[in-house]
């Protein structure tokens, strides 16, 4: 089942405006703008890749339902940020959240999304302590490394390196 004609999913440098009430909803804290020093490692802004998820409701309001940043690091994304508007699931038009819910919902969908674009890399890292959005995780093809809390999700033809596995972890949380 397709994703409901009225939902988009996409890459912009406008993120902070689209999407800043949900991330700030979501995790009480400020949006991350595209910044060096983000990171105890280079964060150049031209690295950073935010996604958003927009939905237009009949009335042609538009609302900012999913958000999820990815900062290019060697040959690895490492993406943080993860989050959805709840409180959406509930006034979609029944059809529609099914076929949300059937693709896995918002979070997972977003990143499907952005892993048909960010392809330029062996693999995409997560850090989650969170268990719901492991779950998501999880589904989407993310698998548990030796370190606590992060996770790693190998691009279809990449081998497993643990190299690139120990440099993303001494980053530490992110």
């Amino acid at each position: 089942m397709s994703a409901p004609a009225r939902l988009r999913f996409f890459r912009t440098a406008d993120a902070p405006r689209i999407a800043g009430e949900l991330f700030r909803e979501c995790f009480k804290a400020d949006f991350p703008v595209p910044r060096e020093g983000a990171l105890p490692i280079p964060t150049p802004p031209e690295n950073w890749r935010q996604f958003v998820g927009v939905y237009t409701w009949p009335d042609g309001r538009e609302e900012a339902v999913a958000f999820c940043n990815w900062i290019k690091y060697g040959d690895a994304y490492i993406g943080g940020g993860m989050c959805s508007r709840e409180s959406v699931y509930r006034r979609l038009p029944r059809e529609e959240f099914r076929a949300i819910r059937e693709q896995g919902g918002l979070a997972q969908m977003i990143q499907a999304h952005a892993w048909t674009e960010l392809t330029d890399c062996k693999a995409w890292f997560g850090y989650c302590g969170d268990g719901k959005a492991m779950a998501v995780d999880l589904r989407f093809g993310y698998v548990p490394t030796r370190h606590p809390h992060l996770i790693v999700r190998w691009r279809d033809n990449a081998t497993p390196d643990d190299a690139l596995v120990d440099a993303v972890a001494a980053i530490g949380p992110f």
